[in-house]
């Protein structure tokens, strides 16, 4: 309550900002910040150098006086400015004051001064010291959710080449690409390395360079690419030196491969000590392999069990991994890839050079036959255009009747097998049922708007209210689940929760709060399954129409 109470105060000094401050290019002047505009510049301008002193400063400032006296927009710039010392002096965490209050109040703040790139740039800074937030509270799904959030408000707001927000959208791609890599999702963690390192050139940045040609040496080693994760290494310590512990796992991998076993113990040994979650998991399958052939069944068992247990880790964070491969296919395509390498190699240029060769030898014969040729190219012509009126687009348009004509098949063959029931009285079993009941007594009395959102965490559903309300679906509707993951395969088990919320006659802003994600990846993810789905204006009219098709 006491925070919901903060936020209205904070929006009704909006307005009065508003009224002082419309014909400012800027929020963050001395008029809207009157109490302590000099010492948040001067913090902001310790920050990149000395954050240390920054850090100092902020809490002196806070200390001396009344932080009931400022206004909000001091207080949040404030709270911003306080965490990314804290991010840059290691002490950022679960203790921190938590940004959620502070996104609203900064995105509101947006919509009114969309040209200003100084309160843009410090939303997209809120979002991604948030994200840091949920980070440390090993809460990763909303963690690259508000990288994402971060990436896309630094991508389009003013002042794109700016050097310092060009670094920052490097350093939110490079903390994708860590979630990506700890989720097993490598392929992703590398085109988010390759973005974030594309960025760090830009500015000459040579330890966020180094940095990520190191982690694409580690979405190698979990991949088994030994010698490429080896080579990524050393080109990273070229530029920066990490040391020589990254080599282990690579150097051991390759040891193991070749069977030179007491080589590969040692230094599979030292990267189990010391390398990331993969190498470690990889480590011990090599490791117990190597002490079962040399006969201790301790070490053995002791490797195996953790091989086995971390196995079963990652089989449980399937649900986590959907969603964050979600979240970034929202924004990979706009990634930024590297310059890419020449391919031309001698073999390339001998070939080029015959084919040059011929095309000579063949103008030389054109000329001479000149004539002749000419009229046989023209009777071949008029032949092919003839040809080519007559046969143009037929073929792609059997082909994509065929298509067409297979996918209805499939529908009508699944829908065919389900059974006919009375779909009112089915309909009315799922809105009574007891957890439907129980999650519309939650959010009924509640103003929850696209911007307050945040205000609702207590409202998340656990992950056995999720399985009692796809349960609930399946109980009142036969396998509605399997008929809709069958007949619509792009679709995710996650996507299939999203729909039984929106047949509750949910709208986006109240299952962003059941699901515990921001509004906009509500939105997202119902704009996914309407264009999916392709029938009906809004989530409940689809997912109703739908199910009225299939048990008719």
């Amino acid at each position: 309550m006491r925070s919901l109470g903060r936020i209205t105060l904070g929006m009704a000094l909006i307005v009065t900002l508003l009224c002082s401050c419309l014909q400012k290019s800027s929020v963050f002047n001395e008029q809207a910040t009157p109490h302590h505009f000099q010492e948040l510049r001067q913090a902001s301008t310790l920050m990149e150098t000395h954050p240390e002193q920054a850090l100092q400063l902020l809490e002196e400032c806070a200390a001396t006086s009344d932080p009931v006296g400022w206004n909000e927009v001091e207080r949040h710039e404030y709270r911003v400015l306080k965490a990314e010392a804290q991010y840059k002096t290691g002490r950022i965490g679960v203790s921190s004051e938590p940004l959620n209050a502070t996104v609203v109040f900064f995105d509101s703040l947006v919509q009114c001064f969309p040209k200003d790139g100084t309160l843009r740039y410090l939303l997209a800074k809120s979002y991604y010291y948030r994200g840091t937030q949920y980070t440390a509270d090993r809460q990763d799904v909303d963690a690259a959710d508000y990288f994402v959030a971060a990436l896309e408000t630094a991508w389009t707001g003013p002042n794109a080449k700016d050097a310092e927000q060009t670094r920052f959208k490097g350093l939110c791609h490079y903390r994708l690409g860590e979630i990506l890599y700890n989720y097993n999702i490598q392929t992703s963690a590398l085109q988010a390395f390759d973005s974030a390192r594309y960025y760090f050139t830009q500015v000459n940045d040579t330890m966020g360079i180094a940095a990520c040609i190191r982690s694409a040496g580690e979405v190698y080693l979990a991949n088994k690419g030994y010698e490429c994760a080896l080579g990524r290494f050393k080109e990273a310590n070229r530029l920066w030196n990490f040391g020589d512990a990254w080599y282990d796992h690579a150097i051991g991998g390759l040891f193991f491969e070749r069977q030179q076993m007491d080589s590969a113990a040692i230094y599979l040994g030292r990267s189990f000590e010391t390398g990331g979650p993969y190498t470690r998991i990889d480590a011990a399958a090599k490791l117990a392999e190597i002490w079962r052939e040399r006969g201790d069944a301790e070490k053995e068992n002791y490797y195996t069990l953790f091989y086995v247990q971390n196995s079963i880790r990652e089989a449980n964070r399937s649900f986590d991994k959907m969603e964050i491969e979600f979240i970034y296919d929202g924004i990979k395509n706009a990634a930024v890839p590297p310059a890419p390498h020449s391919t031309l190699t001698p073999h390339v240029l001998v070939i080029a050079a015959l084919v040059l060769a011929v095309i000579a030898l063949m103008a030389f014969i054109i000329i001479r036959n000149r004539h002749r040729i000419f009229h046989i190219e023209q009777q071949l012509s008029d032949i092919e255009q003839s040809h080519r009126k007559e046969t143009e687009g037929k073929d792609q348009q059997l082909q994509s009747i065929a298509q067409e004509l297979d996918a209805t098949k499939q529908q009508l063959e699944r829908r065919q097998q389900a059974p006919s029931i009375d779909f009112d009285s089915a309909l009315d079993r799922y809105l009574n049922a007891p957890v439907t009941l129980k999650i519309l007594k939650s959010v009924k009395g509640k103003d929850i708007m696209t911007k307050s959102v945040g205000l609702y965490p207590k409202l998340k559903l656990s992950e056995m209210d999720f399985i009692e309300v796809v349960r609930a679906a399946n109980s009142s509707f036969p396998d509605f689940s399997s008929h809709l993951l069958k007949d619509f395969g792009e679709l995710s088990t996650g996507d299939v929760r999203h729909c039984c919320l929106g047949l509750m006659g949910l709208n986006d802003a109240e299952i962003a709060v059941l699901e515990g994600i921001t509004y906009s990846g509500a939105n997202r993810r119902t704009k996914r399954i309407l264009s999916i789905m392709d029938n009906g204006s809004g989530l409940e009219e689809t997912v109703l129409l739908y199910l009225k098709n299939l048990y008719k």
